[in-house]
Order: structure tokens, then C-alpha cells, then sequence
């Protein structure tokens, strides 16, 4: 006669650490380790609740967590409070020294002191950024940001507009076009177009015609950023509307060169008015007259990014801006 067979053993409790709410691979819930801080402090349930404002029920329950968690006791009931264990004492400096850093760095970023910054920013800006506006800047600074350092760049709408995203460049200046819902856009002065000419031109003295502007010979300025081909749009919109058509006999791709090229000869170059005045600036050879047709207006501006929108030294920077910058 044939024994039955005796059934399997039933398969252990599955340890599988998905199905464990304290499971090892689990993100650690930080507010366990400000509990063990304030337990370790106190040697007291109730007084580490009364820290943390938390009910003792809650302070146990933190507890019993973390316990599961590390496998430990960690405190040990007594006539003196709750003694940490070994394990504790061996955590303890970590985790005073972690969640220290963390409250630090969620804390209220630190106050910006230009006196004694030693940050670089970036501006992006063309020649009427930096021919008009460092020089008058960087005068500023020497005063009270010594230690500061500026550079500029010019670009394309859209590397702009990336640059500033991504946190390359700190501050728009110029006459750039709105660059988008994520950018704050504020108006520093309008600007318009003069003619910059030669003393020794024929026509110096005297009041521009039309028929002056449209006989002479041009420079057209066409640097390679986009804020002068905005420009140009404007220059040649307003042409258009009265009419008018120009003799580009020079097109020049940079600054440099321009001044003694203009003082030298008999050509014109229609430029915004202060980087005329930035250029004719103690050169005796050059003169700034008035179009000789209603000149188009436009904006000059300082744009940011939203995410520098409220970092402390880029507020100090564009409140500079507007100070030294912006119409009175």
C-alpha cells in the first residue's frame, strides 16, 4: 500500500524589495533623517516633536521607518533619554553634515556684494553696446565692482536667444526684437538714425537735402549680428516710403576702420546717434548731421531670461543698466 505524498512547503514570503515600502532601493524620505538629527539632539520623542513640530505619534512612526529601513534599533530607551546606538553615532556626522548643506542651498540666495564680486558677465550686444555703453559701465564698475568682468558677444536672433536660455549670456542690450514669452523686455531710451560725415565734405555746414543724401555715396553698415539688419529693415523702410534710393558704394562688415574711412573721404554712413557721437568722439575730421527725411525711431532695450530673473547679481547688473543707461 502506497504512502501519499506529503505536499510541498509552502514558498517563502516573497522579499521581492518592489513590494516593501522601506525597501533598500527605495528614494529615502529626507524628513526620517531630520527626525534621527532631532531625536539624537534631544534624547526625547516628545521634545524632538516639539522641534519639529510634529505629534509624538509621528516622531515614533518616523522612527519606526527608518528603523526598518537600516535594519537597526538606533535608540535604545533609558533613565537618561533614548541612547543612539553604535549605528546612530556612526550615521550621525553625515547626516548633520547633509541635511546642513541642503537647508543651505534651499535657503534665500546670499546678498550680492559688487565690492568684492569677482563674477564675469556677459552681454550680448553689437557695436552700440560696446562702443556707447561698456565704456560708461565699465567707468561704473571700477568704482564700485572692481573685481567684476564684462565681455560681449554678438550673434543671430536665435543663438541669442539660446544663449540667453541656457545661461551663456546674462543680459541682452541693444535694439534686438522681443525675443520671446519666456524673456523680460524693459525699454532703456528710443533711439534714431544720423548722417556721419566728413568736415572736409562739400556739404558740411549746411542742412542735408534730399537731393544731397540721394547724390552722395554711401557706407552701408552690416555687421554680421542681427540688430543692424534690423536696422537696415528700418533705413530702408522709411527710404522706401518717401521714395527714396541710395548709392552704397562701400559695404563694411565691422567698426573698425570706419572712422578714419568717413573722415577721409567723401562718403556718408547713416548710423544710430549715439555710436555716431561714440566714433566722431574726439576725432576733429568728422561731423554728425540730420537725415534729410523723418528718421525711423526705435527702441534700445535690456532683455533677460526668465531664469535670471531673479538671481542677485543679475538684478544689480540690470538696475546698473537702467541707472547709467536709461532716459532721464
Amino acid at each position: 500500500m502506497m504512502r501519499p505524498t506529503a505536499s510541498p512547503p509552502p514558498p517563502p514570503p516573497s522579499t521581492n524589495a518592489s513590494t516593501s515600502p522601506e525597501a533598500d532601493d527605495a528614494p529615502l524620505d529626507l524628513n526620517l533623517l531630520r527626525v534621527l538629527r532631532s531625536v539624537y539632539a534631544t534624547r526625547h520623542v516628545s521634545r524632538a516633536g516639539d522641534e519639529l513640530g510634529m505629534t509624538q505619534s509621528a516622531v515614533s512612526n518616523a522612527l519606526r521607518r527608518l528603523r526598518q529601513r537600516l535594519g537597526d534599533k538606533l535608540f535604545i530607551r533609558s533613565a537618561q533619554g533614548m541612547l543612539p546606538t553604535a549605528r546612530v553615532e556612526a550615521l550621525i556626522g553625515g547626516v548633520n553634515s547633509g541635511l546642513a548643506q541642503i537647508d543651505a542651498a534651499l535657503a534665500a540666495p546670499p546678498a550680492f556684494d559688487p565690492a568684492r564680486s569677482t563674477r564675469s558677465l556677459r552681454l550680448l550686444g553689437n557695436d552700440l553696446a560696446q562702443m556707447v555703453f561698456l565704456p560708461r559701465l565699465l567707468a561704473h564698475f571700477d568704482a564700485v565692482a572692481p573685481g567684476i568682468r564684462l565681455e560681449t558677444v554678438d550673434a543671430p536672433v536665435d543663438e541669442a536667444r539660446r544663449l540667453l536660455q541656457d545661461g551663456r549670456v546674462d543680459l541682452a542690450l541693444g535694439n534686438w526684437p522681443p525675443l520671446g514669452e519666456d524673456f523680460h523686455r524693459q525699454r532703456l531710451f528710443s533711439e534714431t538714425l544720423v548722417v556721419l560725415m566728413s568736415r572736409q565734405h562739400p556739404l558740411w555746414g549746411r542742412e542735408l537735402s534730399r537731393e544731397d543724401y540721394l547724390r552722395e555715396a554711401h557706407v552701408d553698415y552690416r555687421p554680421s549680428g542681427a540688430t543692424y539688419s534690423h536696422l537696415q529693415t528700418l533705413l530702408d523702410r522709411a527710404l522706401d516710403q518717401e521714395g527714396l534710393k541710395r548709392e552704397v558704394r562701400v559695404i563694411a562688415g565691422h567698426a573698425l576702420g570706419l572712422a578714419s574711412i568717413i573722415g577721409s573721404s567723401r562718403l556718408l554712413l547713416t548710423l544710430p546717434g549715439r555710436l555716431a557721437q561714440a566714433l566722431s568722439a574726439g576725432r576733429d575730421a568728422l561731423g554728425i548731421a540730420a537725415l534729410p527725411f523723418p528718421s525711423p525711431a526705435f527702441t534700445i532695450s535690456q532683455q533677460w531670461h526668465t531664469r535670471a530673473h531673479r538671481d542677485p547679481g543679475l538684478v544689480w547688473l540690470r538696475r546698473q543698466v537702467v541707472t547709467l543707461l536709461g532716459e532721464e
